[in-house]
Parts: structure tokens; C-alpha cells; sequence
């Protein structure tokens, strides 16, 4: 009777150091990558590089129909560097929006001439 032997393991072949497995004159190799991933940025932090200057105010100065109520949120858009990102955010025209939005004030959607009070509103 034929004598079984249970099989083995393939063998890993072998490694062949960096330095001989280069061929002359060729490019050197990438650094290795980093062994740990880099600290998360805190939100705070990257809130703080994007916040509309328009945070924290009365939302009744945001989302006002009339110039004189609008004054604070309009003061703040007037310092902010978000103009456009709120624009197509808030996406005044096609959402009817009424408020301050992009540095204006809206109505219906439409931009209302800000440095002119309607004279048809009262204080």
C-alpha cells in the first residue's frame, strides 16, 4: 500500500531587498506612505473659515420684506465673502425667498432696490 503524506504549505517566495531589486540609473522610489493618518481638523475650525457673516442675527433682520428691518443682516452681507455660495444656496429667484440674501434684499424672488426705502412702507 502506497504510503500518503499530507501536503504542505506553498512557500512565500522570497523577498529581494530594495537596494538589488533596482535597476541602475533608474528614478528612486516613492517615500512610504505615512504610518499614521494626520489629526482630524476640528469643526470649529472649519466652520470658522466659511461662516456667513450673517450667523447669529435676528432671523426677523434676515428674512425681512422691508429695507429698514434688513439693515443689520444687509451691514453684515456688506463684510462677508460668501456672496456667491449664498446666492446658490439660497437660490433666491427660483424659491420666492423674501430676506436678505447675496448682499440684497428680496421679495418674491425679485432683488429690491436697498438704498431706497419704498416710500409706501412705514417705519
Amino acid at each position: 500500500m502506497p504510503v500518503v503524506t499530507a501536503p504542505t504549505a506553498p512557500t512565500a517566495p522570497t523577498a529581494v531587498p530594495a537596494a538589488s531589486a533596482a535597476p541602475t540609473g533608474s528614478a528612486p522610489s516613492a517615500p512610504p506612505a505615512p504610518s499614521a493618518a494626520p489629526p482630524p481638523v476640528p469643526l470649529s475650525v472649519l466652520l470658522s473659515a466659511s461662516r456667513p457673516a450673517c450667523a447669529g442675527l435676528d432671523p426677523r433682520a434676515v428674512f425681512a420684506r422691508r429695507v429698514k428691518d434688513a439693515a443689520p443682516a444687509l451691514r453684515a452681507c456688506a463684510r462677508c465673502r460668501l456672496h456667491e455660495a449664498c446666492e446658490r444656496a439660497v437660490a433666491p429667484a427660483e424659491s420666492w425667498f423674501d430676506g436678505v440674501c447675496a448682499g440684497r434684499l428680496w421679495r418674491n424672488g425679485r432683488p429690491v432696490a436697498a438704498a431706497t426705502p419704498d416710500p409706501r412702507e412705514r417705519p
